[in-house]
Formats: structure tokens, sequence, C-alpha cells
């Protein structure tokens, strides 16, 4: 490895080695050199006279802004991890590159802040871009930017939920986990469908997080309507505001209790070698009469021990794996996801969720084996492998 430092005024990197010669970024551009050195440095791997990589997060301007005032604990930790053996971290906004170069925010660990600085372009770009409405946009300019340069960009786009259920739903070992689900169109019956599964989940089909999620039950004569705040019966579903499109419909499954309150694992997955090993499992927990466990909602988190006796890991390491397979034949360079998973009343395993873009695990020993399986895949991504 070689020892780079920065230069506060300039907002540059510099290497202090007068008898070498360095390059780095996809462009192999020259890296300077100075005499001087700081007390703000960075580690980076060495492959000849290229040294790197260079890790690119695509976010945003509002992220970027709030950078030193809100903590990102899985960036810094990304930061940390990718230094232990070599690498530079820079987070980024699409406007910010140019042809050549970019405007990043490194994480200076000594001062426990990100400083500014120019960079050349990077060897491999990690999209991390928080929302879905102006995402489209944002990458349609950056794959503009990057074209012919050869950098890969892994997390390009959030996955459509009924392309992913309808991939799912051709492949034998997993269909029979996939709960019915519908696409929402104005000649949809929804009645029929209540007759049929007697509860429903409607969900957004571009929201993360349970945002907009709702449920539907009938009971006797009446159907039940219960989102995050509020639950009221109607006497008819023509009484009820419902939506007409952009929702899915999955059939409401009765999953086996913890406690007496409903959960969910979250399961954190990557790519390694020729298959997707599992990161870790959260387990999130339901408030009382609640529709789902997001914790933005209400929902708690507990051990995964507290539950390991009950999980069937071996089956959930096989299904993580077909999921991937399947994933990387329809989507470019997925090297990681998540599953929101659950286990019937029956004891069948059940997928609720695809996520392309996981959540961040408030459990450490998740975000910190998750961490170093994603510096594995910069390491693989850009040729910087041992």
């Amino acid at each position: 490895m070689i020892t780079i430092y920065y230069h506060k005024e300039k907002q540059q990197w510099f290497h202090h080695n007068p008898s070498a010669s360095y390059t780095w970024g996809v462009q192999k551009i020259e890296l300077p050199f100075t005499q001087n050195i700081s007390s703000t440095q960075a580690f980076l791997r060495l492959k000849g006279e290229k040294v790197g990589p260079i890790v690119g997060v695509l976010t945003n301007k509002a992220v970027l802004e709030k950078l030193n005032v809100k903590q990102r604990p899985l960036l810094e930790l990304l930061h940390h991890t990718l230094q232990e053996k070599g690498g530079l971290l820079a987070l980024f906004a699409e406007e910010t590159m140019s042809h050549h170069f970019f405007e990043g925010y490194c994480f200076d660990g000594a001062k426990k802040q990100w400083i500014k600085t120019t960079l050349p372009l990077p060897n491999v770009i990690y999209n991390r871009y928080p929302g879905r409405k102006s995402e489209t946009k944002k990458l349609t300019s950056l794959h503009q930017k990057i074209k012919g340069k050869h950098i890969p960009l892994f997390n390009s786009a959030f996955f459509s939920k009924w392309k992913v259920y309808q991939l799912f739903s051709k492949e034998p070992l997993l269909s029979s986990h996939l709960p019915k689900t519908y696409r929402l169109t104005p000649e949809i019956d929804i009645a029929k469908l209540l007759q049929k599964h007697s509860s429903l989940y409607f969900k957004p089909i571009n929201s993360s997080k349970g945002a907009g999620i709702f449920r539907l039950s009938s009971h006797k004569h009446t159907i039940i309507y219960q989102d995050h705040k509020r639950k009221e019966e109607f006497s008819s579903l023509q009484a009820i505001d419902l939506p007409r499109s952009a929702y899915l419909i999955q059939e409401a499954i009765e999953t086996q209790p913890f406690k007496d309150r409903r959960y969910d694992l979250r399961i954190l997955a990557h790519h390694k070698d020729s298959g997707y090993v599992i990161s870790g499992v959260g387990i999130r927990h339901s408030p009382y009469q609640s529709i789902t466990t997001h914790t933005l909602n209400g929902g708690s988190i507990s051990p995964f021990q507290d539950l390991e006796n009950e999980v069937d890991t071996s089956f959930l390491s096989s299904f993580v794996n077909t999921c991937g397979q399947v994933l990387q034949k329809s989507f470019p360079l997925v090297e990681e996801f998540s599953l929101d998973m659950a286990k019937s009343a029956q004891g069948q395993y059940y997928l609720f969720e695809v996520n392309a873009k996981p959540m961040i695990f408030d459990e450490t020993d998740i975000q910190t084996q998750g961490a170093k399986h994603i510096c594995n895949i910069f390491y693989k991504l850009t040729k910087f492998l041992d």
C-alpha cells in the first residue's frame, strides 16, 4: 500500500515519494507529488504504477450538504473497512461529475469529518441514491458521462416489484414461497380477490420502508381497512376510496408469532465468488395490531439469537443464492440485495419483498459483515484483488 496526503487549500490528494510515479482513477490520471505532508492521509493499494481503487458512492446534494451534521454510520464503516486494505471512498452527486474529474467527499478519520476534494473518475460506482422519483433522470445523465469508460456501476436501480414477482414465479425453487400477487388495474375485481384470500395487502409499486401500505380484510358483512394510522370498518368496497393503479395486491399470509407479535426476517445478501451469501439476518417485530414491522412505523428489533433455533438457516442460504442467480439474469450487476421473509403458521417460508438497495441495519455485526463483503466486491470489480 502507499500513503497519500490531502492538501486542504487545493482540495486535492498527493503522494510523497520523489522517486515514484503513480496513476489513479479509471482513466489512469497522474497522481501529483508534493514535498509537504499533512495529517489527513489515506491508504491505497498498489498495482504496478496504478494506485486505488477510487470508489465513488452516488448520492444527492441534500445528503452531501448534511454530511457533517448528520452521522452516516454505514458510509463511515465502508470508509474504515476499505482503508484497512487500501482504497478511497468518495461520496458525490451526479451534477459534480465531468468527463475526467468529479467533486467528492472523503472521510477524514483523524478529524472525524467529511472533506471536499477533486478526484479523477472512480474505478467503480456504488449507487446509494436515496430517492426513486429523481433517480432515473440522474442515472441517465450519469450513464452518459461514464459511457465507454468501463466504470462498473452496481445497484444501478431499484427493482421493479412486479418484474421480480414475475421472474420468481417462473423459478420452481422460489414460486411456492411467494404470496399470490396481482397488479392493480381498473379492471381487477377486488371483491373476488377478497372472497378468495379474505385478507389482502396493497403495496405501492414505487415505495419503500412500508410507506403507503394498507390492508383490506373481509369479516362477515364488513370490510376492514387498516393502514399505519387507522383501522376502520366499511359496509362495502364502494365506500372505500381505493387507488386504481400503481399498486400491487398481495395475499396476506398468517405468520408465526413470537411473543404474541408477528415478525419478519430481514436478510442481507451479497455476491461472493460464483454465488450469493447471507451477510446477516435481522429480526423485526410489528407493534401490536400493526400491519408492518418497519421500525419507522413503530416496529422493534430482536437479536437473531432469540429465534435462531426456529430459523432454517440452511434453507435460507440456498434460497438466497437462488434469488441472486435469478436476479442477475435480468438486472445489471446485482452485487447485493435484501429480502423480507417470514414463516407461515404452517411452517412455510414466504418472501414478501426484494430490495436492490438494502436498508441500513442497526445490528453492528450485520453491518460489519456486509461492509466486508461490499469492499471485496469493490476490489473484484476494479481488479485490485490481492
